[in-house]
């Protein structure tokens, strides 16, 4: 039986990845360097924001900490610069939140850092509906690691009772980086095709087009689930 859900954040909760892309493409290109969208689909979604950064400047030929670091800081600031006005929420976001948080208990494991995540959950008015959120700076090892998310279910023990167990958790993601870690902590996954095809998130337990599908009985019928409305 599922208690709790666990969303990833980028592409899932907010269509941010092209936002990422772009403020990573910008600093590769003031070093002379580049990034396609399609190698950013590669190596960069799904992970936290250190390992895409690392990802993307070996292919570019540099292996250094100390650039990484930097790249990254650069890219942090840009990206925060266009959080407000320029990363739109996912269609339906809130209203899904809101139809969830009545049955189940909610969580977000993300690669994203806190304070950016929480920016958008309270510009939407959903922040109090999440409990726990695990962000960039509470893991060492992010996605695929399972880390993230049985760090969230360990935190939502604080919130409910009896304790969580992983097989009681239904993680929504978008990136096979994020399915495998679902996967490896023992959990459900629902995969949107936010970004890939199927045969990429085929790991996952069901395939859906979009968050909203999340209202549809179709999706709590292959949990055994009765339909949320």
């Amino acid at each position: 039986m599922v208690r709790a859900v666990i969303f990833d954040f980028d592409g899932v909760l907010v269509d941010s990845e092209r936002l990422h892309y772009e403020a990573l493409a910008h600093v590769l290109r003031e070093k002379d360097m580049d990034l396609t969208w399609e190698e950013f689909k590669v190596g960069c979604i799904g992970v936290p924001d250190w390992d895409a950064v690392k990802w993307a400047l070996r292919r570019n030929g540099i292996d250094d900490d100390e650039q990484t670091s930097e790249v990254l800081r650069r890219k942090t600031e840009i990206y925060d610069a266009w959080l407000k006005d320029r990363l739109p929420t996912v269609d339906g976001m809130a209203d899904v939140v809101k139809a969830l948080a009545q049955k189940f208990v909610l969580a977000i494991a993300s690669g994203s850092f806190r304070y950016q995540i929480e920016a958008v959950l309270l510009r939407e008015g959903v922040r109090d509906l999440f409990p726990v959120i695990v962000g960039h700076e509470d893991c060492e090892k992010g996605k695929p690691d399972p880390t993230p998310f049985l760090l969230a279910m360990e935190r939502l023990n604080e919130f409910v009772s009896p304790p969580l167990r992983p097989h009681e958790c239904l993680v929504v993601e978008d990136s096979p980086a994020g399915i495998q870690a679902a996967r490896k902590a023992g959990m459900k996954c629902v995969a949107l095709r936010s970004y890939y095809e199927d045969e990429a998130l085929k790991d996952a337990d069901i395939i859906v087009d979009d968050l909203k599908a999340l209202l549809l009985p179709k999706v709590w019928e292959h949990f055994h689930i009765p339909p949320l409305l």
